[in-house]
């Protein structure tokens, strides 16, 4: 083996060690740039096109900061029902029949370590306006944690820049309900917090159902 094998070998194991040895073992995260997002509705009906002010967000800066448009599809052009002043990477929609759609914004992975209240996690909006939102420090609760690593709090999930409070991330999911005659689809908002809370949000008030 030769001299720079030896050092390079010797500075592999030191590294490794001290990686191993620490409490809180570093990983590099990064944020992806915010681009262009289309999100169709179920059965195709309407559509959301959000579009971002800046390909990232600054620190100086409230986050998401963008604009949202939703579409009603045509037979020929398009027709623009609702705009939002926001920008957002995930989104969910559904139009039932001819009313107004129901949106539902999903926060981005917020930077830092301890959930806040001014950290949008999720948030529900009819007729052009907000049903009801969600912070992380709302769905993670304030109850700190006997043994912090990253985060001094319990259910939440960090990096050394980044945080979630969700252990499975929303999702629009349908229900069928069998009515006797006929059967019935309702559409709600399911996730799992990090403590394995399972959450069902009522897609056209934004509340949190008793299950």
């Amino acid at each position: 083996m030769t001299n720079f094998q030896s050092i390079s070998r010797n500075l592999i194991l030191a590294a490794a060690a001290i990686a191993i040895s620490s409490p809180h073992p570093a990983f590099a995260d990064q944020e992806a740039s915010n681009t262009v997002h289309v999100a169709a509705a179920p059965y195709g009906r309407c559509y959301a096109k959000s579009v971002p002010a800046r390909v990232f967000d600054r620190d100086d800066e409230p986050r998401q900061l963008g604009q949202t448009n939703i579409y009603r599809v045509g037979e020929e052009d398009d027709v623009l029902i609702e705009t939002y002043d926001w920008f957002a990477q995930s989104v969910f929609l559904h139009c039932p029949g001819a009313s107004n759609p129901l949106i539902v914004r999903l926060g981005h992975w917020q930077r830092g370590q301890d959930p806040k209240s001014d950290h949008l996690a999720i948030a529900f909006y009819k007729n052009g306006q907000t049903v009801k939102s969600y912070s992380t420090l709302d769905i993670a609760g304030g109850e700190l944690t006997e043994t912090p690593s990253f985060s001094r709090f319990k259910n939440v999930s960090a990096s050394v820049s980044h945080y979630t409070v969700f252990k499975t991330p929303p999702a629009l999911v349908k229900i069928v309900k069998n009515e006797g005659t006929r059967f019935a689809e309702e559409w709600v908002v399911t996730a799992t917090t990090i403590d394995g809370r399972e959450l069902v949000f009522d897609l056209k008030t934004g509340d949190i159902r008793d299950k």
